[in-house]
């Protein structure tokens, strides 16, 4: 039941604190974008942009979710609820475009690490 139910309405909120985990997490030292941010500097920033816009999303949609509540002359507090859900849902989509980018800098990160255990 909680697959069914629970699941789907936490993993937007999910990728979200991964997100800022990942943003405040990226000067570390075992971190892949500072293990590979030599090589592929573009391809970091690339993955690592989608992490802020998933940041930024909550923020922005709260806003123009006000912003069209108000200009709205009528049903204002559907318009307020319907752009608070899809705000809600984004960070499900970015998400998956920045998995899929994500898939191989790992790739990446993982065959730096095996060339540099078969060299020594």
């Amino acid at each position: 039941m909680e697959l069914l139910i629970l699941k789907p309405l936490t993993i937007p909120f999910n990728i979200y604190k991964n997100a800022l985990f990942a943003l405040s997490n990226s000067r570390s030292a075992d971190s892949e974008e500072s293990n590979l941010s030599g090589e592929f500097p573009l391809y970091i920033w690339y993955v690592s942009i989608f992490d802020a816009i998933i940041v930024i999303s909550y923020p922005i949609g709260i806003l123009a979710a006000f912003f069209a509540a108000i200009q709205a002359p009528y049903k204002s507090f559907q318009i307020f609820i319907g752009i608070l859900v899809a705000t809600y849902f984004y960070p499900l989509l970015f998400g998956l475009f920045r998995e899929l980018a994500q898939i191989a800098l790992k790739v990446l990160l993982y065959l730096k690490i095996i060339s540099k255990n078969s060299t020594s």
